[in-house]
């Protein structure tokens, strides 16, 4: 009986070992492995031969956006406006791809406000100035134009 208390003592003995080695390996550190974000494509910016001009139209209702000088390997252009209106809300539009055929000027009129397909159109107040940011795409690759414009 006594052999088999000694041996039951043993088992429990080593299980006790076993648990405490357990533990304190799995409280050791950690290794953290941190994902690192993919950073943001960074393009180049355009040529200084291409010119670009934002100007108010129907009292700060719309603009004209105006490029002039764009190289003829421009496949499309793409474009993001953002602006405060008069109340301080943030509000934008984007449009695009604009598909070039080799034009080397373009025009669009941009409203300020949300026009519904019907026509109609509720324009936003009190914009003073516009972000401006244009994306032109080539077969090699994009370009980036950004500029703060002051109505």
């Amino acid at each position: 009986m006594k052999k088999l208390l000694i041996g039951i003592g043993i088992v429990i003995l080593i299980i006790i070992v076993i648990v405490v080695i357990r533990t304190i390996s799995s409280s050791e550190k950690k290794e953290i492995i941190k994902e690192v974000p993919t950073p943001p494509i960074a393009f180049p910016t355009i040529s200084s031969d291409i010119s670009v001009d934002l100007k108010p139209k129907q009292g700060n209702r719309a603009v004209v956006l105006a490029i002039d000088g764009i190289p003829s390997n421009i496949v499309s252009i793409e474009y993001e406006m953002t602006y405060t209106t008069g109340e301080g809300l943030l509000k934008g539009s984007n449009g695009g791809p604009i598909k070039l055929k080799g034009e080397k000027k373009l025009v669009r009129d941009l409203d300020l406000g949300t026009c519904s397909t019907g026509g109609k159109c509720v324009y936003d107040t009190g914009v003073t100035s516009i972000d401006l940011v244009l994306k032109f795409n080539s077969a090699e690759g994009s370009s980036i134009f950004q500029k703060k414009y002051d109505l």
